[in-house]
Order: structure tokens, then sequence, then C-alpha cells
């Protein structure tokens, strides 16, 4: 299941505004620039800035280089390796075989 997921946004102040409005969703500063966080118990949201919106899910995983191995092996990709992000764990952004973007998320 995912547990995270990942806004990217060309306006990050309209889409904290959006979300907050449908969601009532309370942002924490978050990294560099206009980035935020919202945490609901082990779920967790980003916003960063992207030229193109986007939306991508982050699905829990127990070894993440493991999975990454496996969605090689599928026929996927694995966008720039392993990241490490501190408190929130390990990620890897992939694609499919069709070019549909997911992500990995091992909790830290």
């Amino acid at each position: 299941m995912a547990d995270f997921v990942e806004i990217g946004s060309d306006d990050p102040t309209a889409t904290k505004a959006f979300f907050a409005d449908v969601f009532g969703w309370q942002w924490e500063a978050f990294g560099d620039g206009d980035g935020g966080l919202v945490r609901d118990g082990d779920r967790q949201v980003g916003l960063h800035v992207e030229d193109t919106p986007l939306v991508v899910p982050y699905f829990t995983v127990d070894d993440i280089v493991a999975t990454a191995r496996r969605v090689t092996e599928a026929g996927g990709q694995v966008m720039g390796g392993v990241a490490e992000e501190g408190m929130l764990g390990r990620f890897a952004t992939c694609t499919d075989p069709r070019g549909a973007r997911f992500g990995l998320h091992q909790r830290a």
C-alpha cells in the first residue's frame, strides 16, 4: 500500500491552499524553498516545486534495494537510485515498463 504521496507543483503556495481547503491539511515546512509535508499517522504527503504538476504514490517496502532490483528485473526502471531522506526513510522513484511513475519507500 502507498503510505507516502509526492505532489509536484509549479505553484506550491496555491497547491497547499487547495489541499488545505479540500482536506483540511496543515502543512509543515520541509526542505528548501516552498516544499511542505503533511503527516497523518504513518502516512505522509510531500510537496515540492516541479515544472509539470504530478502526483506519485510511494509504496511501502521492507527492503528497498531488493525491491528496486525486482523492478528492473520485471522490465521497469529505477530513476536515480535510492535516496536517503533522514527521518522520512529511503526512497526510489521508478517507472513501470509502460512509463507510469511510482515510488518505493522504506521507513526509517
